[in-house]
């Protein structure tokens, strides 16, 4: 059953997955530079994970993750692809920037919502007959706007209706 981690911890994992596909193991100063992070907070954070069953770490040896600490660590890292992948080819954000947004909503975001995302995102590639056209319409309508109207102005209509709407339910 995979357990409950804090946002930093979920970030230990997915560097420890990352560092562990590409050559097996990872280090406390690998860690320490990919997260930016002194190595005591590193040490720190090892030995949580340690303590919660998901690595295997000992002080000056190589970090790997046990196999449940590679399982969560895995769906990190999807949870991650799934919203940069909405960010990117839904709402065409510009990759860094997505980067640093997936980064973020990776730790707020629950199961039901994800699962929208990949419904959407699964819609979306299946349907590209249909699905391209109105899809690059929004994006288009997003960087100059269609048929005299910008992106801004919708924006500011909408926001207009939601607040005489949250006005109204007082």
């Amino acid at each position: 059953m995979a357990k409950k981690l804090s946002a930093t911890l979920e970030d230990y994992l997915g560097v420890i997955l990352k560092f562990q596909r590409e050559k097996r193991f990872a280090r406390v100063s690998d860690i320490s530079s990919s997260l930016k992070v002194a190595k005591s907070a590193v040490t720190a954070a090892l030995q949580s994970l340690s303590s919660k069953g998901l690595i295997n770490y000992q002080p000056y040896e190589p970090v790997t993750l046990t196999e449940e600490g590679e399982q969560q660590a895995g769906e990190i890292l999807l949870r991650h692809r799934i919203i940069l992948d909405f960010l990117r080819e839904v709402l065409a954000i510009k990759p860094k920037q997505a980067e640093s947004i997936a980064c973020k909503m990776e730790h707020a975001i629950d199961a039901p919502a994800l699962e929208k995302f990949v419904c959407f995102l699964a819609f979306i590639r299946t349907h590209s007959g249909k699905g391209k056209t109105w899809l690059a319409d929004f994006q288009r309508f997003t960087h100059s706007g269609v048929d005299g109207r910008t992106c801004k102005q919708c924006i500011r209509d909408y926001l207009r209706s939601a607040r005489q709407d949250l006005a109204s339910q007082k």
